[in-house]
């Protein structure tokens, strides 16, 4: 074994301090700040607060119930903003030797700080459709940041790279995976653009469209298609990591992969059938932050078990 092998050995223990555990909260937080973001949103309380960083010019907003749900997505904000800068510290000052725990920490800091200003300009152009999709484009790769963060140091995430590094050496399984990623992270995007676009229900029917071609269907159908490639491919994923790992966390995880596809699909047919009541579309949102989280924690174990095995058969 080489020294390389031994290091990469050292690099996959999990880390059993305070990290760990500020790894998943920041991550969680993250999440439900995308939860929460989603209802101001679709509640249609997106200015409820008509000014920024204050409200209504004061620290704490008047009894008005579009100012305190977007006012609770503020205080969520800055709870999640708060976690990810001491993240990024404590990953720079005592993880700096790991290269899948300090700079996807240091990323989500970078992209925090865009994020911040990006969110105030927002409110102040009384929110456009351009800055609410890259305001989404943020989200999601800060959340794919710190979904790697926490692949990288939870004993989960550890007990998964075993497996991937024993099943998965050989093979184009992590290049599918790295492609499975791209796809997830665009079809967010596409279904951003649905939404700020205001094609929600440009085609009313599904699977089909059911509508004359205009520009708000082929936004709607670009984002049907995106989801029918992140399906197949998911499913092509999901079978052979069945195959290749049978018994093991990466399976499981597989299964988990699974339920969220089949959970996110049932919601996007619900959005459109249903007429977008407020629950499908907060839960699709939600369940779309789970996915592309999932898929990124997945990329990570995999990608990280692949060097491992490569460096454990290097000759001495």
């Amino acid at each position: 074994m080489t020294v390389s092998s031994l290091s990469s050995r050292s690099s996959a223990e999990p880390d059993k301090g305070f990290f760990p555990g500020l790894a998943a909260s920041t991550l969680i937080t993250t999440g439900l700040l995308i939860l929460v973001g989603g209802v101001v949103r679709v509640s249609g309380h997106g200015l409820g607060c008509p000014d920024w960083p204050l409200c209504y010019g004061r620290a704490i907003p008047p009894g008005l119930t579009g100012a305190w749900v977007e006012f609770t997505h503020r205080l969520v904000s800055m709870a999640a903003g708060a976690q990810i800068v001491l993240l990024g510290v404590l990953a720079w000052r005592r993880h700096r030797g790991e290269k899948w725990i300090w700079r996807p920490a240091l990323a989500a800091v970078a992209l925090l700080a865009a994020q911040i200003p990006l969110g105030g300009l927002h409110v102040i152009m009384e929110n456009p459709p351009e800055t609410g999709l890259v305001h989404t484009a943020l989200a999601m790769l800060i959340l794919g940041c710190l979904a790697v963060v926490a692949a990288a140091v939870l004993p989960v995430g550890d007990r998964l790279q075993k497996a991937a590094a024993r099943q998965l050496a050989r093979g184009r399984l992590a290049g599918l995976i790295s492609l499975l990623a791209v796809l997830s992270y665009l079809l967010v995007l596409t279904g951003s653009l649905v939404t700020r676009r205001g094609a929600s229900l440009a085609c009313p029917a599904f699977p089909w469209c059911g509508a004359a071609a205009t520009q708000l269907t082929d936004i709607q159908m670009l984002h049907r298609l995106t989801a029918l490639a992140v399906a197949g491919l998911a499913l092509v994923v999901i079978v052979l990591i069945g195959r290749r790992a049978p018994a093991t966390p990466l399976s499981r995880f597989a299964q988990l992969l699974l339920g969220l596809l089949l959970s996110q699909l049932a919601l996007g047919a619900a959005n459109v059938l249903l007429r977008l009541p407020l629950w499908t579309r907060v839960l699709h949102l939600t369940v779309a932050a789970a996915w592309w989280a999932a898929v990124a924690i997945l990329w990570t174990v995999v990608s990280r078990g692949r060097s491992l095995a490569r460096a454990d058969t290097k000759p001495l």
